[in-house]
């Protein structure tokens, strides 16, 4: 059920950043809760469901703040990894979703370019 709820929020996240690197603006979820206890359960679960699932990482939740509580998910997806975050304020539950793709990094610690010249290679 979690899984069907998270859906549909999702995949209007990943369609908005699909093309994006950066992190989107966090977006409310359809899920409410009564308390912050209870938003928390909610992204234990997420993590939880993510380790036991085929997720390539898992971390969270953990505080980043007073009452901000996170989690985060990543899946290898084409040239690069799908980072869903979730965000619990207080007893309100957000998320956003973005790719990162490895091949248009900068610094230079792994790119196609960097591969392609790489002295190992020879």
């Amino acid at each position: 059920m979690i899984r069907t709820l998270l859906v549909l929020p999702l995949l209007a996240l990943a369609t908005a950043a699909a093309a994006a690197d950066e992190p989107p603006e966090f977006q409310s979820a359809a899920e409410h809760f009564n308390n912050a206890a209870a938003c928390l359960g909610f992204l234990e679960h997420v993590v939880a469901d993510a380790r036991g699932g085929d997720f390539d990482a898992a971390e969270g939740p953990y505080a980043i703040g007073p009452g901000d509580m996170r989690a985060h998910t990543v899946r290898a997806e084409g040239l690069g990894h799908r980072i869903s975050e979730y965000r619990c304020a207080g007893a309100e539950l957000s998320a956003r979703s973005w790719v990162h793709r490895m091949d248009r990094r900068t610094d230079g610690a792994f790119s196609i370019d960097s591969l392609a010249g790489a002295d190992w290679l020879d």
